[in-house]
């Protein structure tokens, strides 16, 4: 469902026009102002630009199956309880199949590369409607927190997934977050091939491997993301993360389809109201975006000792 709002206020009579916040929905609309010409009686005409906000819908029945030939009429979309005009509606089918592939794909390639390119998450062209009916999946790896046995734990789940799940109306993205930045390794591709080789050489590492390490703000930082100083940042750690995921999502955010990010890591920690801030600010973008993300744990299931781990001391009797 598209539909189209803004709000803005300007002088009938001075040189000047004011644009005022848009209505739109939560992927956002940006009213731009074109151009300001004046006549000669002194009245102005205001051209504006407003981008068009992407609604996606799943309609079931009662018994769970989609209901089609829905219209426009169907629905009624308001925004703060103001309707909002809808200028068409679009109806998107993917193929009801089970899975892909089993087992290794037939014509599998897969090249270790000495050095990973960097690439980047190409818009949508205006009316170019290239991801139509397909499902659009992006990896997202944080190598920051995931030690080297988390990493390889995640990176063979991603390899088994596009061997054995992959669907043919699938396309899958590379994302990785090494503390210094995003960087994208793949855009959107149904290439297996190339998928799988990415990921093997994320596994046996570009001539050098990620070392040991951890989330305690006592570590030592060697990155130098988001131009701040490293020390400071030692201290949000859990902040770096999210405005991570938030530039991530601002990257997908380019594309007017749903988009689902895979999010490998070895969990999050926030710690209290401290990284709340950020927080919001990257569900916020998130939604914006109409990105939806999916975590996954490396670690599997984690449980504490009931008296603590090793690196604490015994309470002796007083726990007795």
């Amino acid at each position: 469902m598209i539909h189209e709002a803004h709000h803005f206020s300007g002088s009938a009579l001075g040189d000047s026009a004011d644009c005022g916040p848009s209505t739109a929905s939560a992927a956002g609309c940006s009213v731009a102002l074109r151009s300001l010409r004046g006549s000669v009686d002194g009245t102005t005409t205001l051209h504006v630009n407003s981008q068009l906000v992407v609604e996606t819908l799943v309609v079931k029945d009662k018994k769970g199956n989609p209901i089609d030939g829905l219209t426009a009429k169907d629905f009624t979309l308001t925004e703060n309880g103001v309707p909002q005009a809808i200028r068409f509606c679009e109806h998107q089918e993917l193929p009801n199949t089970s899975s892909a592939t089993s087992g290794t794909a037939s014509g599998e390639t897969v090249h270790i590369y000495d050095q990973l390119a960097l690439t980047q998450i190409s818009p949508e062209l205006l009316g170019n409607m290239r991801y139509k009916n397909r499902r659009l999946l992006a990896l997202y790896f944080d190598m920051t927190v995931m030690p080297p046995a988390d990493q390889l734990r995640a990176l063979t789940a991603a390899q088994n997934f596009i061997r054995t799940q992959m669907r043919p109306e699938d396309l899958v993205a590379i994302m990785r977050y090494s503390g210094s930045g995003i960087d994208v390794l793949q855009d959107f591709t149904d290439d297996r091939s190339q998928l799988l080789s990415i990921l093997e050489t994320l596994i046996v590492g570009e001539g050098q491997g990620y070392d040991e390490s951890t989330d305690d703000a006592s570590a030592s930082d060697v990155g130098a993301a988001f131009g701040q100083d490293n020390n400071e940042f030692n201290i949000f750690n859990t902040d770096r993360q999210l405005s991570a995921l938030q530039t991530a999502a601002k990257l997908l955010g380019q594309l007017s389809e749903k988009k689902s990010l895979i999010y490998f890591a070895s969990g999050l920690r926030l710690n209290g109201l401290d990284n709340q801030a950020q927080l919001h600010a990257t569900i916020d973008t998130a939604i914006r975006a109409d990105v939806s993300f999916w975590p996954i744990d490396a670690r599997g299931l984690v449980a504490e000792a009931p008296l603590g781990d090793a690196t604490k001391g015994s309470q002796g009797s007083t726990v007795m």
